[in-house]
């Protein structure tokens, strides 16, 4: 029987998130309403109360294999609609090509058994997967434009914490220590979390940056000042017009700015902040277990 995973201020805190959402029985991945990173969120803080982990991990295939509809393209999409032209072209491209790589070890985890001493287990496929994942780290993880990698960085993060949580919680039984999977898990929570909330800050910083003002005096006869305020990312231009000297316009910039951090905050609560939030919930978890975990990753067997 799996370790029963109990934690009474995760519990208070799912109720208070989830009673006022609606809960569904299944997850339509589009990713434009439903990003892979949201769908992994909703499972984790109970949104799909009958989704389970195989299931969630066939949708996700699914939706990055499926003819006539290309999942990543529409992540930038909606990327593009906050950074513009400011993208990682090539790296967006290079998460493509890795998704055939990606596909196949979920796929292979996902029909593992538990145990065998024939075929690869779910421990050792889970090894190859969370392997590969840190090993393409620096896709997600980008020096150039890291704020345009935000929704890929969520989404590929998340399928590794979906696939770590499911073998920790696989390996973990009554009688015998916590899985090593459960240290695994903790360590690249919070390694993603913190990654996380730097990107937020950072992408807010950055976009607000991409906001120039300036101000000009014009006229001969009547002097007028001309506020005027430009969006890089999208060629925005907002003026004001004020006779010399008045103070009509003075918060004309820092208005334009608050505008754009809006735009911002829109963004993140649709996106991106369910996402570190259910991260954050499975740390204070997997914390716990961490902490008295075995030496093995799977403690009956001793391996």
């Amino acid at each position: 029987m799996r370790v029963l995973l109990l934690c009474g201020l995760i519990v208070l805190l799912m109720v208070t998130l989830t009673a006022t959402a609606p809960r569904t029985t299944s997850e339509i991945i589009d990713g434009k309403q439903t990003t892979i990173a949201l769908a992994v969120a909703h499972l984790l803080i109970g949104l799909i109360p009958n989704e389970t982990v195989q299931g969630l991990l066939v949708t996700i295939i699914d939706a990055l294999t499926q003819e006539d509809f290309d999942y990543w393209e529409e992540v930038k999409d909606d990327v593009t609609a906050l950074v513009g032209q400011y993208i990682n072209e090539h790296n967006m491209h290079q998460v493509e090509v890795y998704q055939n790589d990606l596909v196949t070890l979920m796929d292979r985890y996902n029909n593992a058994p538990v145990s065998s001493d024939t075929y690869p287990d779910k421990n050792q496929q889970a090894t190859a997967l969370s392997t590969s994942i840190v090993t393409h780290r620096y896709l997600i993880e980008a020096a150039e434009l890291p704020q345009s990698m935000m929704l890929h960085f969520e989404d590929i993060s998340s399928i590794h914490v979906t696939v770590l949580k499911d073998v920790a919680e696989t390996y973990s039984v009554e009688g015998h220590p916590p899985s090593r999977w459960w240290v695994d898990l903790d360590e690249e929570l919070d390694h993603y979390i913190g990654y996380g909330r730097g990107l937020q800050v950072d992408l807010r910083d950055w976009r607000l940056g991409m906001v120039i003002c300036s101000v000009d005096v014009v006229g001969v006869f009547r002097r007028y000042d001309v506020y005027t305020a430009t969006d890089l990312v999208t060629g925005e231009v907002s003026t004001c017009q004020q006779l010399h000297g008045a103070d009509d316009c003075s918060d004309h910039c820092a208005l334009f700015r608050q505008h754009k951090a809006n735009e911002v905050q829109v963004f993140m609560a649709a996106k991106v902040d369910d996402v570190l939030f259910s991260w954050e919930l499975l740390k204070n978890i997997s914390s716990v277990y961490a902490a008295t975990s075995s030496r093995f990753y799977d403690p009956v067997r001793e391996r």
